[in-house]
């Protein structure tokens, strides 16, 4: 009896550990917020979002965002290189021109293994305003360093 015991107990304890080790198909990374964002000291509107690391990233691997663009073609790039330690990584859009209410814009974050160009992660995610940016200001409301109304 101690025998099958002692046996149940190591079985317990090296499955215990072997499941604190990295799991392989856990995930680099989560997108964990973001939206669209109007900055009125500037008058101007872009998104962005925040990505969270769950596992670490390979060394060398670079973080590359791409953004969808209202009316056209083309996407806004963002890349920044993994580093140690660093547990979140925000992204954000260039200011843009033309967003629509309700409409989705796409982004996609890729982990891509510097040496080789692989690409080891693609997240995706659509966000969406709530607002057309027709209908926000085209010059700053605000002035000064207290923020005070601009005169027109």
């Amino acid at each position: 009896m101690k025998n099958h015991l002692g046996t149940a107990v190591l079985l317990g304890l090296g499955m215990l550990l072997a499941s604190c080790g990295e799991q392989p198909s856990k995930p680099y990374l989560k997108i964990v917020g973001g939206g669209f964002i109007f900055n009125y000291r500037y008058a101007t509107m872009n998104y962005g979002f925040v990505a969270k690391q769950l596992k670490p990233l390979p060394e060398g691997s670079i973080l590359e965002a791409s953004f969808d663009l209202p009316d056209s073609e083309t996407n806004y790039l963002v890349k920044k290189p993994a580093t140690p330690g660093k547990f979140q990584y925000s992204f954000e859009s260039e200011p843009l021109h033309g967003v629509k209410k309700n409409t989705p814009y796409k982004v996609t974050l890729r982990l891509i293994e510097a040496a080789t160009g692989k690409e080891l992660a693609m997240l995706e995610k659509s966000f969406t305003s709530d607002v057309d940016q027709e209908g926000l200001p085209t010059k700053a409301p605000v002035t000064g360093i207290g923020y005070q109304l601009a005169p027109e």
